[in-house]
């Protein structure tokens, strides 16, 4: 599927070989989707090819035609549309992240967004940083759905594991469990260890009465 020739990588696509200064062998090389990422940039070249991975520019290209698909960025996650999780990506320019469609780009930029949720088709949630904070967002609305956490938490409705509970936290590890349907705050404050013992078993609605009960997992 991916072959070196001399100072390119070169892809067999459904529409013949095309060549790249490097290619990414998820997605379409895998069978996994039929997308791949690419830089037309050479670095084969370079003493030390893999010291500039980062400073290259990627796109997002269809295994079928060659065709590219997206704008360049610094970055992109395989994560989502590439693997064939979900019909997003995650795209990284001038040290922010977005999440795309080929469409184009569906959520404002942001400091950093997590890995889990709306872009590995989890859920249409994701945990969005700015200004050093981080809150959960729906992709498809665009709604802000929590206040401003100094964490966020991999469980809940993020990752498809409940309907409406996801953990937030205020930082200096405490936590709670919360209802972004209605905002409320279902538990009391609990501490990093508790934290560990509920991502072990990941039903917050467990948690939520054993909390509530004052009893332990």
């Amino acid at each position: 599927m991916i072959r070196e020739e001399n100072i390119y990588m070169v892809i067999k696509t459904e529409n013949g070989e095309k060549r790249f200064g490097w290619v990414f062998s998820e997605g379409y090389p895998k069978g996994a989707s039929e997308y791949f990422i690419a830089t037309e940039e050479i670095i084969k070249d370079k003493e030390n090819p893999l010291k500039y991975l980062k400073t290259v520019k990627w796109a997002i290209y269809s295994g079928k035609t060659g065709e590219k698909l997206t704008q360049d960025f610094d970055w992109i996650s395989p994560l989502g549309l590439v693997k064939g999780q979900s019909p997003y990506f995650r795209g990284t320019l001038n040290g922010k992240d977005a999440l795309f469609s080929l469409e184009g780009q569906k959520t404002d930029w942001f400091e950093k967004i997590r890995d889990r949720g709306a872009l590995t088709g989890e859920s249409n949630y994701y945990w969005g940083k700015k200004s050093g904070y981080f809150a959960l967002y729906d992709i498809i609305t665009g709604e802000k759905l929590t206040e401003d956490f100094k964490s966020s938490v991999i469980a809940g409705a993020l990752v498809g594991k409940s309907e409406n509970l996801i953990v937030g936290s205020y930082g200096d590890e405490i936590f709670f469990i919360l209802d972004i349907k209605t905002g409320e705050k279902l538990t009391p404050d609990f501490d990093e260890h508790k934290l560990i013992e509920i991502l072990k078993h990941g039903d917050l609605e467990r948690a939520v009465k054993e909390l509530n009960n004052g009893k332990n997992t």
